[in-house]
């Protein structure tokens, strides 16, 4: 089995493990939450929405932030004291023209702030935040795990966004209990724009959380070696200025952490 083939299986495994995992904000088949008939609404098909639109939802926004991110919701729930939304997403695969239709629900508290989110489908938040898999080494066995920095948190902050932590559920929900990884190593990357001690101590902050999130969820402490590198190990070399939108764009794969998983032999 070549390395490029292992990535592709281990990458399947990580949406397979997605569909067993029930979370507070992961929707499954046998929770108690319903998502309404797409053929009660006009739309019939989803919306098409800007995917960074939804990755900026987060807990305790408000009905009127959430409204000017994601629009009206596309189902009719009611006129006061509402506290369930649900809107219906186009999003592309990457494969020309091809798209799926993803169903997405909000819950609110009392006061109409965001206390939870919801997806119908398990594909729909894999897609939003990829998980880039490559093996290392065969024996023993070395994978390392990539995910965008800029969907793992907002700009200039350390704190796991939703659906940041969505994608380390994920992650964790593959792991084969017989063989759990021996050390897990985050190390996080920051791109070459701004002071180099300033982006090396964001770094090193984005990789605890990742790492303090990961221990919440049942990885051993003592298994988590965590880093920051700052501008370090870059993937890409976009000459010219951060303020032109193209490049900020261009240097997207070096704003990164990534989870080196090694395990026993």
């Amino acid at each position: 089995m070549t390395m490029k083939n292992r990535s592709i299986i281990v990458a399947m495994g990580l949406v397979a493990g997605l569909a067993g995992c029930a979370s507070s904000s992961q929707s499954t088949e046998d929770s108690e939450i319903r998502f309404p008939d797409l053929d009660s609404t006009y739309l019939k098909v989803g919306d098409f929405i800007e995917p960074d639109n939804v990755l900026r939802i987060s807990e305790e926004q408000h009905k009127d932030q959430v409204r000017r991110l994601l629009g009206h919701p596309h189902f009719s729930e009611g006129i006061f004291g509402v506290r369930e939304w649900d809107y219906a997403f186009n999003f592309y695969t990457g494969n020309g023209n091809e798209y799926i239709t993803c169903q997405y629900k909000l819950l609110f508290d009392r006061e109409m702030r965001v206390t939870s989110t919801y997806w119908r489908d398990v594909q729909c938040p894999a897609l939003l935040v990829p998980i880039q898999v490559d093996e290392l080494d065969a024996e023993p066995r070395q994978e390392k795990l990539t995910l965008s920095g800029d969907v793992l948190f907002d700009f200039d902050s350390a704190q796991l966004t939703l659906e940041g932590r969505r994608a380390i559920d994920r992650i964790v929900a593959a792991f084969d209990e017989a063989n759990l990884p021996a050390s897990v190593r985050v190390t996080g990357y920051s791109d070459r724009f701004g002071d180099a001690q300033y982006n090396l101590r964001l770094s090193q902050s984005r990789a605890e959380s990742v790492g303090n999130y990961l221990a919440s969820q049942g990885v051993a402490r003592a298994s988590l070696q965590i880093e920051g590198r700052g501008q370090a190990a870059p993937i890409v070399n976009c000459p010219g200025s951060f303020a032109a939108p193209s490049i900020k764009e261009c240097l997207k794969p070096n704003r990164r952490v990534e989870l080196t998983l090694q395990y026993k032999s």
